[in-house]
């Protein structure tokens, strides 16, 4: 499960997403781990 763990990772962090500019997936989150104001 730590390789899925690190696809993941790459997956959100670190690929580029054509629908988002070229931007990664966590570009997108606003709220990371429930910190709300």
């Amino acid at each position: 499960t730590a390789a899925l763990t690190d696809y993941l990772h790459t997956y959100n962090y670190h690929r580029s997403h054509t629908a988002l500019g070229g931007q990664p997936p966590i570009s997108r989150v606003n709220n990371p781990a429930g910190q709300y104001i």
